[in-house]
């Protein structure tokens, strides 16, 4: 059964082909909304409150109201799961403003999980560059010009991520993903000023405490690559993918590094683990 079958508009279940706004909505013009993507496994969520905390916190940072409270858009999500029978999947949500004679809407509807090989987690992908930099970091707006840019470059060369370098020559983030490099035992990643934070990049990087590697959070100039001994993605649905080449040059030995390994590890021990104990109805620590 291919998804969603339902959608959910501000709580109303409905077919998908009714899940739509006009072209002459002026939102699609302002880009006036902001988005989140959720990762449902065995039927659990991974983090939900967590990502709608960020819906909220995005949403906030554009003076976009939402239709409803982040507990009653829990519900709304648990509902448009229950209605489409599915364990499996990635969820997602856009939230969109008010306009004249329209209330703010959110749809939320469950797709098809993405899923990469085995080998990209085993042997590394690779990236390239684009000058460009997400409009206002802190919402994670539908202005998401830039990342379809990147992501389209990274297509055409053969590659698995676009990376996005701002106008100081540092490189930030993925087009879908929050970027990390080891530079001399250190796990590095860019100011949380420049970027939009992840859900999962924010438990990485607790992760990392926990295993006692150093970490730092600051600029990341593409010149000093050169230097950099390991480098990974992180997202939602990639957890940890290692990333082993940037315009053609080896990161490091050009194979996923020893810390990478840990925190691929150690991330999804934390994940299984997250999974279970809201199997079995104990609150997250």
């Amino acid at each position: 059964m291919a998804l969603p079958q339902v959608v959910s508009r501000n709580g109303q279940l409905i077919a998908p082909a009714e899940a739509h706004i006009s072209i002459f909505n002026p939102v699609i013009f302002g880009a006036f909304g902001v988005y989140e993507s959720i990762q449902l496994y065995q039927g659990v969520f991974f983090r939900l409150d967590d990502h709608l905390q960020r819906l909220a916190d995005s949403a906030a940072a554009i003076d976009l109201e939402l239709p409803a409270g982040l507990p009653t858009i829990a519900q709304w999500t648990r509902a448009v799961v229950a209605a489409n029978g599915c364990r499996l999947a990635l969820i997602r949500m856009f939230a969109l403003g008010p306009t004249p004679g329209h209330a703010p809407e959110i749809f939320i509807w469950p797709e098809e999980p993405r899923a990469f090989p085995a080998e990209l987690f085993e042997h590394g992908v690779g990236g390239v560059t684009f000058a460009g930099e997400r409009a206002l970091p802190h919402a994670k707006s539908l202005n998401t010009l830039v990342n379809h840019l990147a992501r389209t470059r990274a297509q055409r060369a053969g590659e698995h991520e676009g990376l996005l370098v701002n106008r100081h020559g540092c490189v930030t983030e993925g087009s879908t993903s929050n970027l990390f490099v080891v530079q001399e035992q250190t796990l590095l990643t860019a100011p949380a000023a420049d970027v939009l934070a992840g859900v999962t990049q924010l438990e990485l990087l607790k992760l990392a405490d926990a295993l006692a590697i150093p970490i730092a959070q600051r600029p990341l100039p593409l010149a000093e690559l050169a230097g950099w001994d390991e480098a990974f993605l992180s997202s939602t649905s990639r957890h940890v993918l290692p990333l082993v080449r940037i315009d053609g040059q080896p990161v490091g030995d050009g194979r996923p590094g020893p810390i990478t390994r840990r925190l691929q590890a150690a991330f999804e021990r934390h994940f299984l683990a997250e999974i279970q104990r809201q199997h079995e109805g104990n609150p997250a620590p």
